[in-house]
């Protein structure tokens, strides 16, 4: 019967660990998916921010075109004064718009890649942890087990030699 009980115990404390060990790889796996989705997204808000630049850039080319167009139409010239001005005024706003449009899609791309980064680091605490948890249900089992062991083999009265471990057993009545 005892020896059935140190298995139960030592079997239990291997599928506790087993289990926390499989909690944690799990984690870890779900952490790393989770981080090559946003490294990911990250690439796609760098592509997304570079084609909606280029989209950006090239309707105020056409709009600076036109500014061009309707100046000479007008029979202003273009590269002096007032509407040399207004053309570099536009020309500098369609360039500080572009790059607002690149930056903001590398801001996302690396917050993006941070959360990517903090994920990875998540999913190796997770296993740590994990195989921490593992760790102690073996030792618990192993606590468990010495236990259960220890109290089989305690001495009895007829087991000692000593009369005052005969007394003290005799009057608690033993294991």
């Amino acid at each position: 019967m005892i020896i059935a009980a140190i298995a139960a115990a030592a079997l239990g404390a291997v599928v506790s660990a087993y289990g926390a060990y499989q909690q944690g790889e799990a984690a870890r796996a779900q952490a790393r998916t989770q981080a090559r989705i946003a490294e990911q997204q990250g690439e796609y808000a760098k592509l997304a921010a570079s084609a909606d630049a280029e989209t950006r850039r090239r309707q105020l080319d056409r709009v600076l075109g036109t500014q061009r167009a309707r100046y000479g139409a007008a029979g202003v010239i273009g590269s002096e004064g007032s509407p040399l001005l207004v053309m570099m005024e536009s020309e500098e706003e369609a360039a500080l718009d572009v790059a607002r449009g690149r930056h903001g899609g590398s801001v996302a791309a690396h917050g993006l890649q941070v959360e990517a980064d903090l994920l990875r680091r998540q999913g190796r605490q997770a296993r740590r942890q994990a195989r921490l948890a593992a760790t102690g249900a073996l030792l618990q089992g192993v606590g468990q087990g010495a236990s259960l062991y220890a109290k089989y083999k305690a001495p009895t009265t007829t087991q000692t030699g000593d009369p005052s471990l005969q007394r003290a057993y005799g009057q608690y009545g033993g294991y």
